[in-house]
């Protein structure tokens, strides 16, 4: 469980209009139905669906916010704003967030070539149907200038358990930054880690092609999670007794409390992921693990279960880990 998602995030705007931070209600709402237009007469028309940020879809948004479809940002300010969402969660694309457009893709695979082609095609649907901003010298342009010339970034979510317990992660922060990349915690920019949970992201998009930046980013992940395996493996080898009573507590803790908090659950279900790729524990999917993490989110819990609050998610969310993680 070294990789949980990867994701490719193409940042596009329109010619004549601002940039969304100058937008008025008028021109956010005119480019909400010029891409909503754009993706619903395009080979993509059955399979996604448009969600505005409207009052009645907040706690909906909120929920998608937290399984990383959309950024936190969106959720804030009084500009309108929508989502185009296709039926599978695998295609995103934010409207009037910091940039008119932003495609995202995702992947649960440890590359992100064939999500950076299904992000590239729905690119090039939509510049066949909107006149997009483009500059000879500066490529895309963007709202932020870090994002210009691809307006890609490109990113993958990684559990290193072992580089934080042994406090490696400061170097690793170095090590991204000499090239080129970020290591940020699971919300990305300006969040903390959760549960040794961590986001892996190239800084900068102007003066690369996107297939530069996609195998710069392959190639520093796999380092990063080879680097994670040599280090769990050299723990469990001089603390064999001392990790396996800590991958078992949160084990047993995991399927038998009767209430858990949302903190204490990403906790605890980092250090059963562990226990899994040392051996420690057999019997349960890396897949059911990452499905109790998302599913198990404070709106993703209310939305479930009638608007459910904080004490009684927290007990809805120790069921679904009782249910769901018995080993097989």
């Amino acid at each position: 469980m070294n990789y949980l998602t990867g994701r490719v995030r193409l940042a596009r705007n329109i010619t004549s209009y601002p940039f969304p931070a100058k937008m008025t209600r008028e021109q956010a709402e005119e480019v909400i139905d010029k891409v909503w237009d754009a993706v619903s007469s395009s080979s993509l028309k059955d399979s996604v669906s448009i969600i505005k940020n409207t009052e009645e879809n907040r706690l909906k948004l909120t929920s998608l916010s937290e399984k990383h479809l959309i950024s936190p940002d969106f959720l804030r300010g009084n500009l309108p704003r929508a989502v185009i969402l296709s039926s599978d969660n695998t295609i995103s694309i934010m409207i009037n967030e910091e940039d008119h457009i932003r495609i995202q893709v995702f992947s649960d695979t440890n590359t992100l070539s064939a999500a950076y082609e299904t992000a590239d095609r729905i690119d090039t649907l939509l510049s066949e149907k909107l006149p997009i901003a483009y500059h000879e010298t500066f490529g895309f342009l963007t709202a932020c200038p870090t994002n210009a010339g691809t307006g890609m970034r490109a990113s993958y979510m990684l559990h290193l358990p072992a580089l934080t317990m042994s406090n490696s992660i400061n170097s690793v922060l170095s090590w991204a930054s000499k090239l080129g990349l970020a290591v940020r915690g699971i919300y990305g920019e300006g969040s903390k880690a959760k549960g040794a949970f961590y986001q892996l992201s190239n800084q900068i998009a102007l003066g690369a092609t996107e297939k530069d930046i996609i195998a710069r980013l392959d190639a520093a992940a796999k380092e990063l999670t080879d680097k994670e395996t040599l280090v769990q493996n050299a723990l469990y080898e001089n603390n064999t007794a001392k990790l396996t009573d800590k991958c078992m507590r949160a084990y047993g803790i995991l399927t038998n409390a009767y209430t858990l908090s949302s903190e204490e659950a990403f906790s605890l279900i980092s250090d059963v992921a562990l226990g899994i790729n040392l051996g420690i524990i057999t019997g349960i999917e890396h897949k059911n693990l990452t499905d109790a993490l998302f599913n198990t989110l404070p709106a993703s819990l209310s939305l479930a279960n009638n608007n459910a609050e904080s004490a009684e998610r927290d007990i809805l969310r120790a069921e679904y880990m009782r249910t769901n993680l018995e080993k097989h």
